[in-house]
């Protein structure tokens, strides 16, 4: 299993290989952000033999004393799911997910940020699963009862908004915005998932007790949509060399610290995954992302659009 250790990628007929292996844990990570069914209904439909299923939604997040959704769960309630899904502090864990991967990466994020660095995504996820004809299962998986979990958080994965604040004028300190350029831009406004995006026209959309969403993004931010690290072909993430030309294209360097964020820091796991297979190390989530920033009239916030 030692092939796991700092290779954050592994493909599907390694897995394959890997059905059998007791030390190793399969996580499904699938999830559907138009509520055309829920991740839980895709694995009953089929999944990889012997995985598990965990929702970043309805599992892995929480609402903090704040209002911010999706939040992080503390450490006593990650442990005791990572337990109940038969991950220990030394099992090996492949997550995956299909053309969204921002279920798998957030889980390698949360798994790296409690100091469980032995996790890997699946390269191409189910689609790619399914389209070699690899077996499927229906089975729910007998688990180990005994696994003990510790979480040992390594504060440097997650990035807070006094740490932005700090770094609004440090070159040494650099921002991605992985949502889409029209967000990013401030032409439309962020919305929870499995809502619409409203346009400039409406500019801000009330999101629960929280302040009015604002429209644009964060001062200095560059923009690199979390999809666009991907192949659209089959799926898989491009090479270590073209993510690592994509982010020398906006500017960034292995030796700044870099930061993503997106909506509810969901999407901005796969940017940051991106920019972990593409060589950079100092990388932080900002969790609240633009719930937290875009609803703070006391924040600042920059447009690209024409309209300004």
């Amino acid at each position: 299993m030692d092939l796991l250790e700092n290779l954050p990628l592994v493909e599907t007929d390694w897995l394959a290989g890997q059905l059998d292996n007791p030390d190793l844990a399969i996580v499904d990570a699938r999830w559907r952000g138009d509520d055309s069914a829920t991740g839980l209904q895709l694995y009953q439909a089929g999944h990889i033999p012997g995985a598990v299923h965990l929702d970043w939604e309805s599992d892995l997040a929480y609402t903090d004393q704040a209002g911010l959704r999706y939040m992080l769960l503390p450490p006593t309630q990650f442990a005791a799911l990572m337990e109940g899904a038969g991950i220990g502090n030394d099992t090996w864990v492949v997550v995956y997910a299909d053309f969204d991967y921002s279920g798998a990466t957030r889980l390698w994020w949360a798994l790296n940020y409690y100091g469980h660095a032995r996790v890997a995504v699946l390269n191409g996820g189910w689609n790619k699963w399914l389209a070699e004809g690899r077996p499927v299962s229906l089975e729910i998986p007998a688990l180990d009862p005994a696994k003990t979990f510790t979480c040992r958080p390594q504060p440097g994965w997650l990035a807070t908004e006094s740490e932005i604040l700090g770094g609004l004028n440090d070159k040494g300190v650099r921002l991605v915005d992985t949502r889409p350029p029209e967000q990013y831009a401030g032409q439309a406004v962020w919305t929870p998932p499995g809502s619409h995006y409203l346009g400039r026209d409406s500019d801000k959309v009330e999101i629960g007790a929280r302040q009015p969403m604002r429209a644009g993004h964060i001062p200095g931010a560059v923009n690199i949509t979390s999809s666009t690290n991907l192949d659209p072909a089959d799926w898989t993430f491009l090479t270590p060399n073209n993510l690592h030309s994509k982010a020398a294209a906006a500017g960034l360097k292995p030796s700044q610290r870099v930061i993503t964020y997106c909506g509810v820091g969901i999407s901005a796991s796969l940017g940051l995954f991106s920019l972990y297979l593409a060589g950079f190390r100092n990388l932080g989530l900002y969790d609240a992302s633009w719930e937290e920033w875009g609803t703070n009239p006391n924040r600042p916030i920059e447009r690209t659009d024409a309209t300004g």
